[in-house]
C-alpha cells in the first residue's frame, strides 16, 4: 500500500522524495497507462 507506513514510502523519503511527490509522480504515469 501507499500508506506512511508501508516500505514504499518510506524507501523513497529515503531516496529525498516524500509521499505527496511519488503519487504527483505517479498519478499521471497511471491516467496515461489507462488511456
Amino acid at each position: 500500500g501507499l500508506t506512511s507506513y508501508s516500505r514504499y514510502p518510506r524507501m523513497m523519503a529515503a531516496a529525498g522524495l516524500p509521499l505527496s511527490e511519488v503519487i504527483d509522480r505517479l498519478v499521471p504515469l497511471a491516467l496515461q497507462t489507462a488511456r
